[in-house]
């Protein structure tokens, strides 16, 4: 116990929370290997819905899927702002159709829409990194917005090997809030119970990530990419490189 009390005294930060997409997963994964990519995983969705709808007795067209569900899709997210979640859309689509909602048949074909997210998607070394992060006892956590239901994106990190690191994780369809709103940060720090000058945020998005988070006091961690290389110093830290995180967090 005291060499991991003094494993998390050489830390920079008690806890450090994680945005999702284009900070741990990579939207667009240059590595080469077997797995499709997230954009043919992604455009599959509907279809995998659809195949599962018609296994129930749900008999629809594909196309008719792919006009109604987005219509769907558009209302729920204009209905429910960042309580949005995938199960809403589909309980909108049961709706469209005069179906009766039932819950048995919708969590599945959320899990089904959304299919798998492969390790290969993740950074490189980033399973790596939260481990040694984790091994000295530092508080870890998640805070994403993500219309993904929070049992579907707990499925994901526990398939890649990242579940059991995170003790914290805040999805914004499960909130009801999402980031820059401080309340998602404030809810956060309440479950971390640590000092606000010892968290750290790491994100790739300078308005959500960077600017949400230093608005509670946090310092924050920017994660360079093509699109957006520099957050143009409004971040504490910047890196592209997952061991320059961790030299980071670790002090050096």
């Amino acid at each position: 116990m005291k060499a991991l009390k003094q494993g998390i005294n050489e830390m920079k930060f008690d806890a450090v929370f994680f945005d999702w997409g284009g900070t741990l997963f990579n939207p667009h994964p240059s590595n080469p290997c077997s797995d499709p990519t997230p954009q043919e995983v992604m455009a599959k969705g509907v279809e995998r819905a659809t195949a599962l709808l018609n296994l129930f007795g749900r008999d629809v067209e594909l196309e008719e899927m792919r006009t109604k569900f987005a219509k769907c899709e558009e209302q729920a997210r204009e209905k429910y702002g960042p309580a949005y979640t995938l199960v809403r859309a589909i309980e909108y689509f049961y709706q469209s159709q005069g179906w009766t909602n039932k819950p048995e048949e919708i969590l599945c074909i959320a899990e089904a829409y959304i299919g798998p997210r492969y390790r290969s998607y993740l950074y490189l070394n980033t399973v790596e990194t939260i481990q040694e992060l984790h091994k000295p006892g530092l508080i870890l956590g998640i805070i994403s917005n993500n219309g993904c239901p929070g049992w579907i994106l707990d499925r994901i990190l526990k398939g890649v090997g990242l579940l059991d690191f995170f003790s914290i994780r805040l999805y914004s369809g499960e909130e009801g809030v999402e980031k820059p709103d401080k309340e998602i940060f404030k809810r956060a720090k309440r479950l971390a119970k640590v000092d606000t000058k010892k968290i750290l945020h790491v994100g790739d998005s300078i308005r959500a990530d960077v600017q949400g988070a230093k608005a509670m006091g946090w310092k924050t961690a920017f994660r360079q990419s093509k699109n957006v290389p520099s957050s143009n110093g409004l971040a504490d830290f910047e890196f592209a490189d997952n061991q320059k995180l961790l030299n980071y967090i670790k002090g050096g």
